[in-house]
């Protein structure tokens, strides 16, 4: 039996990079489960993870990948079951793939029983596994960047601002296929639907947009860079900056953009409409970044020293 296993993971760029607030504060938050990342030589985020009780081993946490993925070879290696065949949708089209069965999967702060993963081949994902939202989706995510932790907290519907998010830009979002979507943002005066992916390396937006900001006679240069997929199939793009991108109040200048004809639009309904797949070139931008799942919002914390005003500017730096 063939089943589809949604998961728009694990990008690996050809190119370098160039350089409302909610009501009054609900109650306090539950203690957090802090679980310490790294950042790996791409610049997304790793957790250490066991499988059926095995030794730890790097897993790169990916709000754009519905399922979580495990390594062929670590599979191998832990003797799993095989599963189905899969139908698995990367950023270059839809392939068929392997599966396998786990029984435990588990970090310091996320643990999952009775898991059907992929398997993809470890060269190709840059680590042993994939965290996928089918681990987070019940949950509050805070990543924070300067201490380089990831704190998962239980998500209780409230409609008020949580201490947590004092301080933050807070920005509404809904949900599709399990991921985060906000809908708030524009650039050009273009509305554009944003999807955040901490398991891409850089951020990629769709050919309706580039052909939207065409039309408004924007000119801008495109460095031709070609891109991994998690099968290891390559996907051509085009390489530029987007001079300016609003998002809830935020304004994020000079944003690294390759733009690509990515399956993912496509899957998730968004082929024809502007839309971005918003990277870790981006969020590493904020000291802190808080996904809310269940509530259905983001919470943005710009950096030291940048003000919290309606007109909050940040400049993308590399």
């Amino acid at each position: 039996m063939k089943r589809v296993a949604l998961g728009f993971i694990g990008l690996a760029w050809a190119a370098s990079a160039l350089a409302q607030d909610a009501p009054e504060a609900a109650p306090d938050d539950t203690a957090a489960i802090a679980q310490q990342f790294d950042i790996d030589r791409t610049d997304r985020m790793t957790v250490q993870v066991q499988v059926n009780g095995s030794e730890a081993v790097p897993f790169i946490v990916d709000t754009g990948a519905e399922r979580t993925v495990i390594a062929n070879d670590l599979a191998r290696k832990l003797l799993l079951d095989a599963g189905p065949t899969l139908t698995l949708a990367t950023i270059s089209g839809k392939y068929q793939v392997n599966s396998f069965f786990i029984d435990t999967l588990s970090t310091s702060s996320v643990s999952l029983e009775g898991i059907e993963a992929p398997g993809l081949e470890r060269s190709n994902l840059g680590a042993y596994g994939l965290l996928g939202i089918d681990s987070l989706e019940d949950s509050r995510v805070h990543l924070d960047f300067a201490l380089k932790t990831m704190d998962v907290l239980p998500s209780r519907r409230t409609r008020g601002k949580t201490k947590l998010e004092n301080g933050m830009i807070v920005v509404n979002a809904k949900r599709k296929a399990g991921r985060m979507i906000l809908s708030s943002a524009r650039i050009d005066g273009i509305k554009v639907d944003i999807i955040l992916d901490t398991g891409a390396q850089s951020s990629m937006a769709n050919i309706a947009l580039r052909d939207r900001l065409r039309r408004r006679h924007i000119s801008v240069a495109y460095i031709p860079v070609k891109m991994k997929s998690v099968t290891g199939t390559i996907l051509d793009g085009e390489y530029t900056q987007i001079r300016q991108i609003d998002v809830g109040g935020l304004t994020i200048n000079d944003m690294p953009m390759t733009f690509a004809d990515n399956y993912a639009f496509a899957a998730l309904g968004l082929k024809d409409r502007p839309a971005i797949l918003l990277g870790m070139d981006a969020l590493r931008l904020f000291d802190r970044v808080l996904i809310d799942f269940s509530n259905r919002r983001v919470g943005f914390d710009p950096p030291k020293g940048v003000s919290r005003q309606s007109a909050n500017r940040l400049a993308a730096a590399f």
